[in-house]
């Protein structure tokens, strides 16, 4: 069963639906090596061809990991989209702060291509921006490292406000919003977005697996209370919300990831969709989900869902 393709946005590149996210405890030093290079392994064996990752993801490990092990495992670079993200630095005292000056992301590219060993960058999206952040001298300088051939396409991962800023904007070809069955409020971006003629890559379409949380793994694992932790990070509240969605999240055949991931990708405008995981099995799960349709009975119950109704 082969891997759909999608033309993304401007571009003449046909990529994957579903693109492996190199980032979360992927990217951490206590995920070992073998098990990391295993994960992408199988990627590349399924036929997935976009590769997200970022320079803040493990202090650059992410980055040093992917561009590693893509030569290791002999891929062929040229066919597949790297993707990283500029924007979000590590300060001296330690912490994630923002930084989108100018100079400062042409220094930050420099840096990815290294740890990357590439001499071009796929897709460079800005991590996180607010929409004031999107200064002229900002826009001006990524129209820059495209023209000296060190990236291909421009683009912006964030939350609602920025994208729906940048919708429309050049220079940013590619746009990547959260969007999940449990947060189904961007697909309104990401359908306007596509309909300008920018790709879209939808981020956590997992929604962290919150809406049937595997508690037997995460509670016996060091990645599972890395993702426990994460589930849990915007409050209880919002994580019992999601469970919600695990009583529509259920048909015979398939996984209720299956089920998300397949949601995910009939959403208009959504050129691919970006999930982590540290499982090589969860890879080859959701390949098949992407081949097919979702069933219209799922279809139905999360609409109703979302509308604020009894799932019938």
């Amino acid at each position: 069963m082969s891997l759909p393709r999608r033309m993304l946005g401007p571009s003449d590149r046909e990529v994957s639906v579903l693109g492996l996210g190199c980032a979360s405890y992927w990217a951490h030093p206590r995920f070992p090596d073998q098990k990391a290079r295993a994960v992408l392994a199988d990627a590349l064996a399924a036929g997935i061809t976009v590769y997200d990752t970022g320079a803040s993801y493990g202090n650059g490990l992410g980055e040093r990991r992917l561009g590693r092990f893509l030569r290791e495992l002999d891929a062929e670079i040229d066919s597949l989209l790297i993707a990283t993200k500029v924007g979000t630095v590590r300060a001296g005292n330690g912490k994630l702060v923002k930084d989108f000056r100018p100079q400062s992301i042409i220094d930050q590219v420099e840096q990815s291509l290294k740890r990357l060993k590439l001499d071009r960058i796929g897709l460079l999206q800005l991590h996180g921006p607010e929409p004031g952040d999107l200064s002229d001298e900002l826009c001006s300088a990524l129209v820059g490292l495209r023209q000296s051939g060190k990236v291909e396409l421009l683009g912006i991962n964030g939350f609602a406000p920025v994208i729906g800023h940048a919708i429309g904007r050049a220079p940013f070809d590619v746009l990547m919003p959260f969007l999940s069955v449990v947060e189904p409020g961007n697909v309104d971006l990401a359908k306007g977005a596509a309909a300008t003629g920018q790709g879209v890559l939808a981020a956590g379409p997992l929604a962290r697996m919150s809406f049937h949380p595997p508690l037997k793994n995460w509670l016996t694992r060091p990645a599972g209370l890395w993702y426990l932790a994460r589930a849990l990070y915007n409050g209880p509240g919002a994580f019992l919300r999601a469970r919600r969605y695990g009583r529509v999240l259920s048909y015979p055949g398939w996984t209720p990831a299956q089920l998300a991931m397949a949601w995910a990708l009939e959403q208009p405008g959504v050129t691919t969709a970006v999930f982590g995981t540290t499982r090589p099995e969860h890879v080859r799960e959701l390949c098949q989900a992407a081949a097919r349709p979702l069933p219209d009975k799922v279809r139905q119950k999360t609409a109703e869902l979302h509308a604020g109704q009894s799932p019938s």
